[in-house]
C-alpha cells in the first residue's frame, strides 16, 4: 500500500476545507465571536445565581463541549455542504477516494480548528470564572475531547447522508442536529430530570457518557466510558457504511447530478 498516496487523500479533505474556510469571513466567528458569547453568558449566569464550584463545572463543561462539538461537527458537515451549495457534488465524487478520506481528513480539520476553540475557552473559563478544566490531569481531557470529536464526526456524516437522500433541504439537518443533541446529552442538566422517552434517547449519545465521564472529576460519582467509546466507535463504522450506500444510491437515482450544475 501506498501509505503516503493515503496520507495525501486524507490531507486533500482537510486542505479542501482549509482553503475554503480562510475565504470565509464568517469562520472567524465561529473560532471566537460564538464560542466566547456562549461561554460568557453561561458563566455569568453562575456568578447571577451565585451557584457553588461543582455547579459551574458542570455548566462549564457542558458550554466548552457544545461549543467545541458544534464547530467540528460543521467542519465534517463541509464535506459536502460547501460542494451543494456551490453545485460540485459530482466532482467530489470523480476524484479517486473513498467515503472515509473525505470524512477523516475534514474531521482531521475540524479536530484542528475545535482544539484551538477549546484552547481558547479553557483560557477564558480560568481567568474570569476560576475554572481548572485541567484539575483531572490531561489524559482525561484527551479523553474527553477524543468523545466530543467522535460525535461531532457522527453528526457530520449523518448531514452528508441526509444531503445525499433528501437534497438540498436537508441542509438544515447542520445546525438542527446539535441542537438536538444539546436537548437530550446533559449539557446543561442531568440527563435524570428528561422525561423517561428522552432519557432513552440521551444514553444512546455517546457525547452523555464522555460528559458523565469528565463531570465525574469535579463532582464525584459514576460513569460509563466504556459505554460511550464503543457507542462512539459502532455509530463512525455504522455511519460509514451508510454513507458508502448512500453514494451508491445517490449515483443511481441521479441526486448527485441534480446536486451539480
Amino acid at each position: 500500500m501506498n501509505w503516503q498516496g493515503e496520507l495525501n487523500k486524507y490531507l486533500a479533505s482537510a486542505y479542501k476545507n482549509w482553503i475554503i474556510s480562510r475565504r470565509n469571513i464568517f469562520t472567524v466567528f465561529e473560532l471566537f465571536f460564538w464560542p466566547m458569547i456562549s461561554l460568557l453568558s453561561i458563566g455569568l449566569l453562575t456568578r447571577f445565581l451565585k451557584v457553588d464550584e461543582s455547579m459551574v463545572s458542570f455548566l462549564l463543561v457542558g458550554s466548552i463541549a457544545l461549543t467545541v462539538l458544534q464547530v467540528a461537527q460543521m467542519d465534517v458537515a463541509y464535506v459536502l455542504l460547501f460542494d451543494m451549495w456551490s453545485k460540485s457534488i459530482k466532482n467530489t465524487f470523480i476524484a479517486p477516494v473513498h467515503s472515509y478520506h473525505l470524512i477523516f481528513g475534514a474531521l482531521l480539520f475540524g479536530i484542528v480548528r475545535g482544539s484551538i476553540v477549546f484552547g481558547i475557552l479553557i483560557v477564558v473559563s480560568r481567568y474570569l470564572f476560576g475554572f481548572d478544566f485541567q484539575r483531572g490531569g490531561l489524559l482525561p481531557v484527551l479523553i474527553f475531547l477524543a468523545g466530543v470529536f467522535a460525535t461531532a464526526a457522527v453528526i457530520g456524516i449523518t448531514v452528508c447522508i441526509s444531503i445525499l437522500t433528501f437534497g438540498q433541504k436537508a441542509d438544515v439537518a447542520a445546525w438542527s442536529l446539535s441542537g438536538l443533541i444539546l436537548l437530550v446529552s446533559g449539557i446543561y442538566y442531568p440527563v435524570d430530570v428528561l422525561p423517561p422517552v428522552l432519557q432513552m434517547f440521551a444514553r444512546a449519545v455517546p457525547l452523555t457518557y464522555f460528559l458523565e465521564y469528565y463531570r465525574s472529576i469535579f463532582i464525584p460519582g459514576p460513569h460509563h466510558l466504556a459505554t460511550g467509546i464503543f457507542l462512539a466507535v459502532f455509530y463512525l463504522v455504522l455511519g460509514l457504511v451508510l454513507f458508502d450506500r448512500a453514494i451508491d444510491r445517490a449515483r443511481r437515482t441521479g441526486i448527485l447530478l441534480r446536486l451539480s450544475e
